[in-house]
């Protein structure tokens, strides 16, 4: 059977196959077989596959940070790539209209030709008689009063006229004479020789000296948030973090390469914060008009490092992989999306649309399993004191940047009652993710739903469609990140219409009140999931705070990686790379290669995905293994135990 036709056989089979037992997975000491204290794939709704006939095999995901590249690709299919640390594009800046006229001018550098010259083209504006007048009154030498530096023209003149005027005296006499208006008359004030020279506003608007208020810069950070490294150089430049612009958030755990914008910093500067930087770098940098805003891009180029493949060959492996090229996997929301800690983000987003106030600081401050050392204690702290300033004042600033604004909102009020203003106080994206957590959550029960009921042999009466672009021909360029895909209006498949579309035309919505739902029994996940955490939705729209009225969205339910390539790799040591980044590249060293007879084997992947999709949902369908960062870890650490 041809691997294209994969998911169709598999919906004549039935539902998809479920995610295999944990005492099936691993013996009594894999992290499966330990009580779990993390979310798990199964707890988000991660349940199915769509390639039949396959076990899976066991690797190790991230079991360093740089064995995970991720670089973004731009809106014109561009992948970004960090090429030098000093580059910089900085023509100069076009002139103004303003500017022009005025180098039309030809303004003498002599100061005396320039006297000269002054009253030659005053004289066609104000007439021989004033023109002269006004050059006697200027070649004065002596000290005189106010009064008699004083010069009015005596007859008003119309818009124009004054403008030729100021024109010659602002270019031409700048430290001679200073004219003003009055009562609709000129007046000439000669300048004393200690007087400073008027203020030249458009002078001081071009110190900007560069072609865009913003300038655009490559980010290539290293296992640590992307508004981590914007705050790190907001803090070494002393600046707010709102001037830098991005188009979205990349893996902590990883290598990644994005575009970045700064409204008017300049790139020498940057290149200074960048040398201070804690795990990242800067570099290509040029200038635009325009800030880099969320959504702004046409996907990510992922490269993976799968060690301690076991229980697969490049024989047995084959077909799978290229079924994944050709079929693609379920476009779950990754475990990512939830957070990496015993109390999930999605957790606090039911008490953020409850306006549960109070639960959400709770939620967001108290003790949770597994957390580093100086964090725990900290928490500790807050949950046996309720003490704001002591509990701040051990709460590492890098590691909590949700708890630090909510505890320095205490503070400063003298006061923990407040709870709704303290949440105001996170940022306004953090404090979305929380909700935006909830509606992936609802959704991937959904598509599993979806699954287990219909297969995926293709379209159904009920299913609702958007026909997709297919990014595997480059068309992502042109279209929207499926979660922005809010005002195209779905199509209902009837009997009639079923075989117009495919599969992969097929979406599902994020809950929220400007959706259609799908007309069958998926739609019943919705209602009653989130009825069991008291909400409904309809009741999305009636949130006091209009931020936390969602609307919804749409999301296509399976979708292709492009350009799937994959190697097979041979090597000894763990604590050596297996890719190589792109600061690597800059500084001239060698991408790694594969060691003959090495002792361990890796899998190295390279794809690129449209945005919002997950590839640790990519890797789950080919390695049937569970993907929570949590299980992983536990792995990686059993592993360098073992050895």
């Amino acid at each position: 059977m041809a691997a294209s036709d994969q998911v169709h056989a598999e919906g004549e089979q039935g539902p998809a196959k479920r995610l295999k037992s944990e005492s099936a997975v691993a013996d009594a000491a894999s992290p499966q077989a330990q009580t779990p204290t993390y979310l798990r794939e199964i707890d988000a709704g991660i349940t199915e596959f769509i390639t039949p006939g396959w076990s899976g095999f066991d690797a190790i995901i991230k079991h360093r940070y740089s064995d995970f590249f991720v670089n973004e690709i731009d809106p014109h299919g561009n992948v970004v790539h960090l090429t030098s640390y000093t580059d910089a594009i900085d023509p100069e800046p076009p002139k103004t209209e303003a500017e022009i006229e005025i180098d039309a001018l030809n303004v003498p550098g002599d100061a005396q030709a320039a006297f000269d010259e002054a009253f030659v083209r005053l004289e066609p504006i104000l007439g021989a008689s004033d023109a002269a007048r006004i050059k006697s009154h200027l070649e004065v030498t002596e000290e005189q009063t106010l009064e008699q530096r004083s010069l009015v023209l005596g007859r008003e003149l119309d818009k124009d006229q004054r403008k030729g005027v100021y024109m010659v005296t602002n270019n031409f006499l700048p430290t001679r004479v200073t004219c003003e208006t009055v009562d609709g008359q000129l007046r000439f004030i000669r300048r004393l020789p200690k007087d400073k020279a008027p203020s030249d506003k458009r002078g001081q608007r071009s110190k900007w000296a560069h072609a865009g208020d913003y300038c655009h810069f490559v980010m290539q950070k290293e296992n640590q948030d992307s508004m981590d490294t914007l705050q790190q150089i907001a803090r070494t430049l002393k600046c707010n973090a709102r001037v830098f612009g991005m188009a979205g958030t990349k893996d902590k755990r990883g290598i990644t390469v994005q575009k970045c914008s700064a409204f008017r910093i300049a790139h020498d500067r940057l290149i200074w914060a960048s040398r201070k930087l804690r795990g990242g770098r800067l570099g290509n940098f040029s200038y635009g008009e325009k800030e880099i805003k969320l959504g702004e891009l046409g996907g990510n180029q992922f490269t993976i490092i799968l060690r301690h493949v076991q229980g697969a060959d490049a024989v047995s492996l084959e077909p799978v992989l290229l079924g994944i090229r050709n079929t693609g996997f379920i476009n779950y929301f990754g475990m990512q999306r939830f957070g990496t800690q015993s109390i999930s983000s999605h957790t606090i987003g039911i008490s953020v649309l409850k306006s549960d106030w109070r639960r959400i600081i709770d939620l967001i401050l108290c003790p949770r399993i597994g957390e580093r050392d100086d964090v725990a204690k900290a928490r500790n702290v807050w949950d046996t004191t309720r003490d704001p300033k002591a509990t701040l004042e051990l709460l590492p600033r890098r590691a909590a940047l949700a708890e630090h604004s909510v505890l320095q909102h205490f503070v400063k009020s003298g006061s923990t009652n407040n709870c709704s203003a303290a949440f105001a106080c996170i940022p306004r994206n953090l404090r979305l993710m929380y909700v935006h957590a909830y509606q992936s959550f609802i959704w991937n029960h959904a598509v599993s739903e979806r699954i287990r009921v219909f297969g995926t042999k293709g379209a159904v009466p009920g299913d609702l469609v958007i026909v997709a672009s297919d990014f595997s021909d480059n068309a992502h360029a042109k279209s929207k990140a499926p979660e922005e895909e809010t005002r195209v209006v779905p199509v209902l498949v009837t009997e009639e219409n079923a075989s117009d579309y495919s599969i992969y035309d097929v979406v599902l919505p994020l809950p929220g009140w400007d959706v259609r739902y799908p007309e069958h029994q998926v739609k019943n996940v919705y209602e009653e999931l989130m009825a069991k955490d008291g909400l409904s939705p309809s009741g999305l729209a009636k949130h006091p705070l209009k931020e936390y009225r969602l609307a919804g969205a749409y999301r296509h339910f399976l979708i292709k990686p492009r350009d799937f390539m994959y190697e097979w790799m041979r090597y000894n040591d763990d604590a050596l790379p297996l890719a190589r980044s792109d600061s690597d590249a800059i500084e001239g060293k060698h991408d790694p290669e594969s060691i003959e007879f090495g002792q361990n084997v890796a899998l190295k992947l390279k794809f690129d995905l449209p945005p919002s999709a997950y590839a640790t949902m990519l890797l789950r369908e080919l390695m049937r293994t569970e993907t929570a960062a949590g299980y992983q870890t536990q792995l990686s650490n059993n592993t360098e135990s073992k050895e």
